[in-house]
């Protein structure tokens, strides 16, 4: 069934619009001095004062008619899992639609122009350590199913909101919500700021190492949480989740899935995974390089099953492959469904595969992505990459005053790292410029937004107590 249309404005690029997904402008190449002060002079066609307005949503559109949207195509039975995980607080809310925050910047009567490849869903709980194919532990955006091109500051916003609703979400007063948006932007602009020293290639070998984030941590209290994060990273490996995922064949010695329903089970025959998945891993093998799809023809595969992962994604076809090789050593793949954007008719170029836009959109920003990362079809669009392999992110809860800042100063220094890589640092921070203002105009924008996304979560949650949206238990959570 084709999706229900949204009411989207026309067009996002203007005449003023400014693509920055190469580093040219006009056909010409940009020096570091005049992508600077390109930056410098789209902020005098667009004040940066104006980002700080959010805004209006077409008459009859609510959060509930982006949530209907956005569950269009779901599995049934998944449904009230999704709803169950948004309805525990405000920011599990705001974590579980990301469409909602993105038709909002699309109608909002000013951005900045400059256009590049974001995250999309770029809040403070979707950063965290992930593996370089080197096996050092990264840190930066780790989920990419919203990336698109679109204006920068769009990625700024949905991480200054998010402080503003978490802080909030773990009972830290509004002043650190705030105080953590500037903390987060001065990292940022000073991180952007290193960048516009190197070449493209310095940028695109640099990277936020998660080791080094711990040697700069003054704090005794926060060194020790960061070594325990550290320590637990190391050990998140396909090795790690065998005994709670599998049981031996004592006869074969191979493994398999072991059901634990409604969060894990073996597919029905009417069921994604349940029929042509030969073909599915071979489209998947096709889409690696070279050297992965020769690595990848050394392990077999010994069983699949669905699985309910996050919160947003819950309800989209995900599962998870075991392969092992001739010695039973493990590997765990996971697929997500990928879905269009909300935004994707408004796409100056049509997407062919959505798996490919998110794993482009990945490779693109990430200082280093995972070996196996890749695309491929069955009936809907996939992307396939490894489970956990030391992927890893705080817990909020965990969180005090001093570490909450820690937290917002290191996703600062990794987006910059993104934004810098995948579009042009000298032009942002021509826009940006150092001095308060669009830390002002941010902090004001995501106090809004905040304000709005708890009463979007308050008619949630009414048509939840109505039973217009029905919710599982305890268990789903």
């Amino acid at each position: 069934m084709k999706k229900q249309q949204l009411k989207l404005p026309k067009q996002l690029w203007t005449e003023e619009s400014i693509d920055l997904t190469r580093h040219s402008y006009q056909g010409k190449l940009l020096t570091k001095s005049e992508g600077f002060k390109l930056g410098k002079t789209q902020r005098k066609k667009i004040p940066r004062e104006q980002l700080s307005q959010l805004s209006e949503r077409p008459k009859d559109t609510t959060a509930l008619t982006i949530y209907d949207w956005s569950n269009q195509g779901r599995l049934e039975q998944l449904k009230p899992i999704r709803a169950k995980r948004m309805s525990v607080s405000p920011f599990t809310f705001y974590r579980g639609m990301p469409s909602l925050m993105l038709f909002d910047q699309a109608w909002e009567q000013h951005n900045s122009g400059l256009f590049q490849q974001i995250c999309g869903d770029c809040h403070l709980s979707n950063f965290g350590g992930f593996a370089s194919p080197e096996r050092n532990l990264l840190f930066g955006i780790n989920d990419f199913d919203e990336t698109l091109v679109a204006p920068f500051e769009w990625d700024l916003k949905r991480l200054a909101t998010s402080f503003v609703i978490a802080a909030r979400d773990i009972d830290l007063a509004d002043k650190v919500g705030l105080k953590a948006i500037k903390t987060m932007l001065n990292s940022y602009r000073q991180h952007l700021l290193q960048n516009t020293e190197l070449s493209p290639l310095q940028v695109w070998y640099d990277k936020v190492d998660a080791s080094t984030l711990l040697e700069n941590t003054e704090c005794r209290k926060l060194r020790k949480k960061r070594e325990k994060h550290l320590d637990s990273a190391q050990k998140r490996n396909a090795h790690s989740v065998l005994p709670k995922l599998t049981q031996q064949d004592q006869e074969t010695g191979f493994r398999y899935f072991v059901d634990d329903a409604p969060l894990l089970w073996h597919p029905n025959t009417d069921e994604p995974f349940s029929q042509s998945v030969e073909t599915f891993f071979q489209q998947y093998r096709d889409s690696l390089k070279y050297d992965r799809q020769v690595l990848f023809d050394r392990y077999q595969r010994s069983d699949v099953a669905l699985k309910v992962v996050g919160v947003g994604s819950v309800g989209t076809r995900s599962a998870i492959a075991l392969f092992q090789d001739a010695d039973r050593e493990p590997l765990i793949l996971q697929m997500k469904e990928a879905n269009p954007s909300i935004l994707s008719p408004l796409f100056l170029e049509k997407v062919k595969h959505e798996g490919e836009r998110v794993i482009h959109g990945q490779q693109l920003m990430q200082a280093a992505s995972d070996i196996f990362l890749g695309f491929s079809t069955l009936e809907k669009h996939f992307h396939v990459r490894q489970l956990r392999d030391m992927k890893i992110s705080v817990d909020l809860a965990d969180m005090d005053d001093d570490y909450f800042y820690e937290y917002a100063e290191s996703c600062g220094l990794a987006l910059a790292h993104a934004h810098a890589k995948a579009g042009n640092a000298d032009v942002l921070m021509g826009y940006l410029g150092e001095g308060s203002t669009i830390v002002e105009v941010l902090q004001q924008y995501a106090t809004q937004y905040a304000e709005r996304n708890l009463k979007d979560y308050q008619q949630f949650m009414d048509a939840v107590a109505d039973a217009k949206i029905e919710i599982a238990g305890d268990e789903a959570l």
